[in-house]
């Protein structure tokens, strides 16, 4: 019985250790059985992601008199859009509705979204013309302004 326990233990890892044995039974040391192997890459330091916001805007429902003037507020009205869209994410958004049953039957159904809070330093990426009557506005914030807006808001 005592030889079947020492074949047992012929094979595997030296008692102790965690080297691998060698074929007559010796240790390996662990900086020589790991000898080619990478060494791990250092741990970055994690990256906020930028955040962006896109608007829209048409042109025909600007009140403008001439056509340029029309095309300057869409794209403002599509900044706008953008901006609230930043505002959106950094500082949340407050959801309300009401409904109105009679005899079990829907009657009326209203919700509403209400955004509050304050932006600095958005940057805008790109103001594309959409079709022949639009403006689509992107705007970002860098990952440092939005550590500031979030130290800001707590």
């Amino acid at each position: 019985m005592a030889a079947a326990l020492l074949s047992g233990c012929a094979a595997g890892t030296a008692p102790g250790t965690d080297a691998p044995l060698a074929g007559n039974d010796a240790p390996i040391p662990i900086a020589a059985a790991m000898e080619g192997t990478p060494a791990p890459a250092p741990m970055a330091a994690p990256v906020m992601p930028k955040l962006s916001g896109r608007g829209f805007a048409q042109v025909a429902g600007q009140p403008g008199q001439t056509v340029n003037e029309r095309r300057l507020l869409a794209m403002r009205a599509a900044r706008l859009d953008a901006l609230r869209d930043l505002t959106e994410q950094v500082h949340g958004i407050r959801i309300s509705s009401d409904s109105y049953l009679r005899d079990a039957v829907l009657r009326n159904d209203t919700v509403a979204a209400h955004v509050q809070g304050s932006l600095r330093a958005a940057r805008t990426v790109s103001i594309e013309p959409r079709g022949d009557d639009g403006y689509a506005v992107l705007l970002e914030l860098d990952e440092a302004t939005l550590a500031q807006v979030l130290r800001a808001a707590r």
